[in-house]
């Protein structure tokens, strides 16, 4: 579980139990630092500050009153370093795939990504093959290759794919789209 701070004075916001997905939301723009709508406020991450914790799930009880973020400081650790940084490396990574020479670093689910901040043999990768995985930076990834409005279009590619078995997920995609494009008209 994840819990957030977001800070620009006199603006103060805590979320808590956040789960990856919901935390994506939040560090894809950060890390493009780009402008978004939280908790029905607009954060600049220009201007604001973010602290995220990570620890177990706080009863609702353990919220009340203020208690919230005292209580996710207490349980939790501090990973904002390590998100934002997994997030600007995953976002940076996706910007200069298309640049000529750029590895590509997105993998179907199952295969070994390897870190776009690592080169070969670097730390956090060996000779017999790359890191496992980072479901988190994959995530961030994808995202940031469906475009600005991300969760809509991937919510319409998961309802085109599940009516029409038997189509390459590119022609799934290239539906989806279609259809929230003529939705918009």
């Amino acid at each position: 579980m994840y819990h957030v701070e977001l800070r620009d004075f006199p603006h103060n916001l805590c979320r808590f139990n956040l789960d990856e997905p919901k935390l994506r939301a939040i560090v894809i723009p950060w890390a493009r630092q780009q402008p978004f709508e939280f908790g029905e406020e607009r954060w600049n991450p220009v201007e604001a500050k973010i602290t995220i914790l990570e620890g177990p799930e706080i009863p609702l009880g353990q919220l009340t009153m203020g208690r919230g973020w005292g209580a996710a400081q207490r349980k939790g650790q501090d990973v904002t370093v390590r998100v934002l940084g997994e997030a600007r490396a995953a976002v940076g990574a996706v910007a200069g795939a298309g640049a000529p020479g750029a590895p590509v670093v997105i993998a179907a689910a199952g295969a070994s990504v390897p870190s776009p901040a690592l080169g070969a043999g670097a730390a956090g990768g060996d000779a017999a093959g790359p890191p496992p995985v980072d479901a988190f930076a994959l995530g961030v990834q994808m995202a940031s290759l469906l475009g600005p409005d991300a969760m809509r279009l991937l919510e319409a590619w998961r309802e085109v794919a599940a009516r029409s078995g038997g189509l390459a997920p590119s022609e799934t995609l290239a539906l989806a789209e279609r259809s929230l494009r003529e939705g918009a008209q």
